[in-house]
């Protein structure tokens, strides 16, 4: 199918441009054929034609950083910081047996808010409840499927005891606590392996695999070796959260004499296809690594500020070269996947890191991280990220008569300081329209919202049962949180110190 978008606003890439005034747009098939003034419809036989009068078309979202597994757990939780709520949200002493249904219900409904608020990309970092099948994995690649998203889905694992991944944990536990906490996960590395290739190969589409090891200090070194081995192999990057806290950051010092970047990068797995999540406490020194590396991250300044993790020096890494994305993260460590949401924070946060203000971040260096900085973390800014001839056609047309643009300035800067997403009129991914007058047409979304309507009391009771046990933990994790915190690294990424 051929159609056509005709006098619109067009913003081809966020940096260093002002929107094409009245132009046009033909997309052919999944691809932007051509882009200009005055574009003869006879020329192109469109099938259809769309007034793009009071309109901006924009590149789409890519969330590069979200985690669908907790989509029921939003607003469950406050004023906790990671170590403790990764413990109270989801207790390692605790199971909730999620049918595959329930979690491609909770795929699709993210799937819902992501497109509703222009996001045409995810990089998903899935933590299924072990043990899982097959049919619970695919839930996910399949909600995506349907949804027509474009998406990076993972099977998230980690192979070191629960009781050995925060610093102190072990000699504050109590013994039966620790004999709970000390058993390695169900599944064995080598089967881990084989999913990750048998779903690394089949899924290679729109839908694909990303490779995904949770945390350095949660991991054994052996596995992170052939985690990266695999995905070498497979030619896909590799997402692990990295120096997120400052127990993090003691973690590196404790477990490794190094910082945690360069115990990765000892170990060969800082590449040009890591992408490091978060990077709050890291020195200089890191962001030289990162960058020699050629390795991208995804800050998630929404996730960082109610986690009280601290502010991730991404001017820093800005000015070093490295490639910056935009994240959501947790449902349950954000309560939103909006991405309008994270650019404004991202924008305003990193103000207050220096007085100089001719070096803050702005609007326009977020909207970069949020399209193209995205999509360079998975080596698709070829592809998607900018408009132009020869691109993929996943695009998001924006009503610029809604009130976040009455009356508009600065184009860019209404898009982050203004815009929440009620604004987006269509999405469209591949050249398909996904939401059309701000509805979603690709899936459902009334059969799903209900469906979760009905069960609501169900999956919460499955929430409680499985945390039942969580404040057994919570006095072990403090202290084990407060030793860590307590000690002077030098430098910090938080406003108290």
């Amino acid at each position: 199918m051929t159609w056509m978008i005709r006098g619109a606003n067009i913003l081809c890439k966020a940096k260093g441009e002002k929107p094409i005034e009245a132009s046009d747009i033909i997309v052919e098939k999944d691809i932007i054929s051509a882009l200009g003034k005055n574009l003869a419809p006879e020329r192109y036989k469109p099938d259809r034609i769309i007034d793009g009068s009071n309109k901006l078309v924009m590149p789409g979202l890519v969330n590069a950083h979200f985690h669908s597994h907790d989509r029921f757990d939003i607003g469950r939780l406050d004023n906790i910081p990671l170590e403790l709520w990764m413990a109270l949200y989801n207790t390692p002493l605790g199971k909730r047996e999620w049918t595959p249904e329930e979690i491609y219900l909770r795929t699709a409904l993210c799937c819902i808010e992501m497109l509703k608020s222009g996001t045409t990309m995810v990089v998903d970092d899935v933590f299924h409840t072990m043990p899982f099948s097959s049919e619970h994995i695919e839930a996910v690649f399949r909600a995506y499927q349907d949804s027509g998203m474009r998406a990076w889905a993972s099977i998230a694992f980690s192979d070191r005891p629960y009781c050995e991944t925060i610093p102190y944990l072990s000699e504050v536990l109590p013994k039966r606590l620790k004999g709970e906490l000390s058993k390695p996960p169900s599944l064995s590395p080598r089967d881990v392996l084989n999913l990750w290739r048998k779903y690394g190969e089949n899924w290679r589409g729109r839908v694909q695999f990303i490779a995904a090891t949770s945390a350095p200090q949660r991991c054994s070194d052996i596995w992170l070796k052939d985690a990266w081995a695999l995905a070498n192999e497979l030619d896909i990057p590799v997402t692990v959260h990295v120096l997120e806290t400052k127990s993090q950051a003691v973690t590196g010092r404790l477990f490794y004499k190094t910082s945690v970047v360069d115990h990765m990068r000892k170990l060969g797995i800082l590449t040009s296809k890591t992408i490091l999540i978060h990077v709050v406490w890291v020195t200089d020194t890191d962001i030289d690594m990162i960058s020699d590396a050629g390795a991208s991250v995804v800050h998630n300044p929404v996730t960082n500020l109610k986690l009280g993790s601290g502010i991730a020096p991404i001017r820093k890494m800005v000015e070093a070269g490295i490639n910056v994305g935009l994240g959501t993260d947790s449902n349950n460590a954000n309560d939103s996947s909006n991405m309008f949401e994270s650019m404004k924070t991202a924008a305003l946060v990193n103000k207050v890191t220096t007085f100089e203000y001719g070096r803050w971040l702005g609007a326009a260096d977020m909207l970069h991280m949020a399209t193209y900085g995205g999509a360079s973390c998975v080596a698709r800014e070829n592809e998607i990220g900018e408009l132009k001839p020869g691109n993929k056609a996943d695009m998001v047309i924006i009503d610029l008569e809604k009130l976040p643009f009455l009356p508009t300035h600065n184009i860019v800067h209404h898009l982050v300081f203004c815009e929440k997403g009620f604004s987006v009129d269509a999405v469209v991914v591949d050249g398909r329209f996904l939401v059309e007058q701000g509805k979603v047409i690709s899936i459902d979304e009334n059969t799903i919202i209900d469906n979760i309507k009905q069960n609501a009391e169900k999956l919460k009771g499955k929430i409680d049962k499985a945390s039942a046990r969580a404040r057994e933990l919570e006095p072990y994790i403090r202290s084990a949180y407060y030793k860590c915190v307590e000690q002077d690294l030098g430098f910090s990424a938080h406003c108290s110190s």
